[in-house]
C-alpha cells in the first residue's frame, strides 16, 4: 500500500512512500544474494537482512522520511553480518584457548551415587554459588561477597550453612532438597 500526500486544494506535490512490505518483496532477495556473497554463507545472510527489515519496520516511521530507505536497511544487515563475523572469531578463539588448557579432573565421591554437581545443584542458590566460588574457584571471601555483592558475613553464612547441609547428605547418604 502506498500512501500518498495532497493539498486541501489541488494536486500540487504527491510524495509516494512505499511500505516496508513492498520494500522486502523489492528488495530482500537482491540483498540476501549480495550479502551471500559477502559472508559466503546464504543463511547468515537471510537472517541479518531479515533483521534489518524487522528493524526498519519497528522504526518505520523515522525510516520512511529517508532519502534512500533501503540503503538504511541495507546499512542494517551490514553491521549484522559484521556482528556475526566478529562474534565467530571471539568464539573461534574461545574454543582454542579452551583446547589448550587442561581438562578439569574428576572428582572422588567416595562411594557416592551421585556426582558433585547434583549434589550442589540441590543446595540454595545463594550457597551453591558461594561454595562454587570458594572452594572451586579459590575465591577469598571478600572475593566471593563482591562477586555475589553481598557482606563478607553473608558469605560465611551460606559457606557453613552449605557444609552443614553437605555432611549431612554424606552422613546420611540421603539427597538434600533446596529451600528455594
Amino acid at each position: 500500500m502506498a500512501y500518498a500526500f495532497y493539498t486541501m486544494s489541488e494536486v500540487t506535490e504527491v510524495e509516494v512512500v512505499e511500505t516496508v512490505d513492498s520494500l522486502f518483496r523489492a528488495h530482500y532477495g537482491r540483498l540476501v544474494r549480495a550479502l551471500t556473497l559477502a559472508c559466503n554463507d546464504p543463511e547468515i545472510a537471510a537472517d541479518a537482512v531479515q533483521e534489518a527489515f524487522v528493524k526498519a519496520h519497528l522504526h518505520w516511521r523515522r525510516i520512511q522520511n529517508y532519502d534512500d530507505p533501503v540503503g538504511g536497511i541495507r546499512r542494517v544487515a551490514i553491521n549484522r553480518l559484521r556482528d556475526d563475523h566478529r562474534r565467530q572469531n571471539r568464539k573461534g578463539a574461545a574454543l582454542q584457548r579452551l583446547a589448550v588448557e587442561p581438562q578439569a579432573e574428576s572428582v572422588e565421591q567416595n562411594g557416592f551415587d551421585s556426582d558433585l554437581s547434583t549434589i550442589l545443584g540441590q543446595l540454595p542458590r545463594q550457597q551453591r554459588i558461594a561454595m562454587a566460588l570458594f572452594y572451586v574457584d579459590e575465591l577469598s571471601v571478600a572475593e566471593v561477597a563482591s562477586a555475589l555483592k553481598v557482606s563478607e558475613g553473608a558469605v560465611k553464612s551460606y559457606l557453613h550453612q552449605g557444609r552443614a547441609r553437605l555432611r549431612s547428605v554424606v552422613a546420611s547418604g540421603e539427597e538434600v532438597h533446596s529451600d528455594e
